[in-house]
């Protein structure tokens, strides 16, 4: 068996899952499971929210211990099941070790949606969740626009490199600043709270909070305890952004609001 592509290919599945939003105790049983294939003694795996370490060696000869920082998180449902999917027919035997890596590389570069869809569904998503929380259309429609400006915060970072406390300020001050503005504009028809609630939901850590919780239930408490840091340190800037943007227009707008 060639080893060095079985490191290759468990590393590879472990970096798309991690990289997709997959728990990391889901991803080191996935990982071990195909490092046990070759059949060697030690075959160890551990993972923490932003690296990856992996080791498969025998008494017989030398080990291979490979590390993998993992920098760039989202959450891509289909990838983690895919590459799921991939380990359980290599190591049922249904597909073989090269037909497996090949699969993986082909799931790491594909792009499932294009930008454009991608902003639809941002601005979407505020609007739906306006709706869901309370408000009419007038409201949803304006919290369609303020996914819009989620999008036009992405758009201009996206080549900067920014991280995500940056990002989530910036928008939840556009955000809020434009919801005031409407507000000051049309009153009562305002409905702030499920204005700025429903358009702020893309940029909530709902699959970090869940993650820290099942980590934390599997007993792995550094993962779990980082991610639930990430998700507090994501939450946090996104209502400081709020915050800020409504005292903003208040300070602008010469006190009329306060």
């Amino acid at each position: 068996m060639n080893y060095r592509l079985l490191v290759d290919t468990a590393m590879l599945t472990g970096e798309i899952m991690l990289i997709g939003g997959a728990e990391t105790y889901r991803v080191e049983d996935t990982m071990c499971r195909i490092l046990k294939i070759s059949g060697l003694e030690k075959t160890e795996t551990f993972v923490t929210p932003t690296g990856i370490f992996l080791t498969l060696g025998d008494s017989n000869l030398d080990a291979i211990t490979v590390v993998r920082r993992v920098d760039n998180r989202i959450t891509n449902i289909s990838n983690i099941y895919e590459a799921n999917n991939i380990s359980r027919n290599l190591c049922d035997g249904t597909i073989t070790l090269e037909e497996a890596y090949e699969a993986l590389k082909g799931i790491k570069n594909q792009k499932q949606y294009n930008r454009i869809i991608n902003y639809i569904c941002t601005m979407i998503a505020s609007l739906s969740f306006t709706i869901l929380l309370g408000g009419d259309w007038f409201n949803s429609i304006i919290a369609g626009l303020n996914g819009g400006l989620i999008v036009v915060v992405l758009i201009i970072t996206k080549n900067l490199k920014i991280n995500t406390f940056i990002k989530n300020l910036v928008s939840s001050i556009l955000i809020a600043f434009n919801s005031m503005m409407f507000l000051h504009y049309y009153g009562a028809a305002i409905q702030l709270d499920t204005l700025i609630g429903g358009s702020v939901m893309p940029l909530l850590p709902g699959v970090a909070i869940t993650n820290a919780i099942r980590d934390t239930l599997q007993g792995d408490y550094m993962s779990g305890g980082a991610r639930a840091i990430e998700a507090f340190v994501s939450a946090t800037s996104t209502a400081a952004g709020i915050g800020i943007g409504i005292a903003f227009y208040s300070f602008m707008s010469g006190g009329i609001l306060l």
